[in-house]
Order: structure tokens, then C-alpha cells, then sequence
């Protein structure tokens, strides 16, 4: 659980695009999907404003990132509750060209909340899994 002044990337994992199930191995060059779990604990929750999501897909075999993607957005302040929130990033089809057929692939995040003037950050990576 995060402390009511966090935000947390709870669970960060891969998974074919439209699904909840980890995938174990990506087709070269498919494209996927990279779900993230976040939550802002309720004091930090009573203040924020907006949120910014990147994740970058690194090839652990050639030690080089494949792809990056981002996703932000504006966030409603609440009293209540700590927020939850799961996030979908698509990873597009054309990321092939820095992998190979039984590289090794994992998943990186980071996630920033801004809450007035003030601002928290988290980071994740997800379990690896091959290119077939």
C-alpha cells in the first residue's frame, strides 16, 4: 500500500493488446500492450492535477531500448479513497527492427503525479519475456 503522500506503480506487466493475461513471448514486430497498476495515496489524492506515464521496452539480450511510449492525462482531486487506477499503454508494430527471434524483452516504467507544486514519482519493470 503506498503512504497517503505516494503514488505507486503497483504492478507493471505485458500482455497482447486488448487483454489482461501476461504473455510469456511477443511475436517480432506485433504490437502489445503494457499494463500498469497505480496508486495515489488520499493525501496526495486530495490535490493532484495531472499524471505522466512512460514506458520503454528494453531488449535485454542486445542491451538496447526498442520502444517508448507515453501517456498523460489530467486527474480529479478526491478525499475519499486512495486512487486506483490501471493504465493500458499500446506498444505499436514496428519495434522489430532493434530484436531478434529469442531475445530477451522487459518492460520499464516511470509515473509522475503533479499535485499543485508538488510532484511524485514511481517506477516499475516488468517480468521478461521473448521475442518469437
Amino acid at each position: 500500500m503506498s503512504s497517503d503522500f505516494d503514488a505507486s506503480v503497483k504492478l507493471l506487466y505485458a500482455v497482447d493488446v486488448g487483454t489482461f493475461f501476461t504473455i510469456d513471448d511477443v511475436t517480432l514486430n506485433d504490437p502489445f500492450d503494457v499494463i500498469m497498476n497505480i496508486e495515489i495515496g488520499r493525501d496526495l489524492n486530495q490535490n493532484v492535477t495531472r499524471f505522466d506515464a512512460r514506458v520503454g521496452i528494453r531488449n535485454l539480450t542486445q542491451s538496447v531500448n526498442v520502444a517508448t511510449a507515453n501517456q498523460g492525462g489530467s486527474l480529479t482531486p478526491s478525499d475519499t479513497d486512495p486512487f486506483l487506477q490501471e493504465l493500458r499503454i499500446n506498444i505499436p508494430a514496428g519495434w522489430g527492427a532493434k530484436a531478434a527471434v529469442g531475445d530477451v524483452l522487459q518492460a520499464v516504467a516511470s509515473y509522475k503525479v503533479t499535485a499543485g507544486s508538488n510532484f511524485d514519482f514511481s517506477t516499475a519493470e516488468s517480468l521478461p519475456f521473448v521475442v518469437s
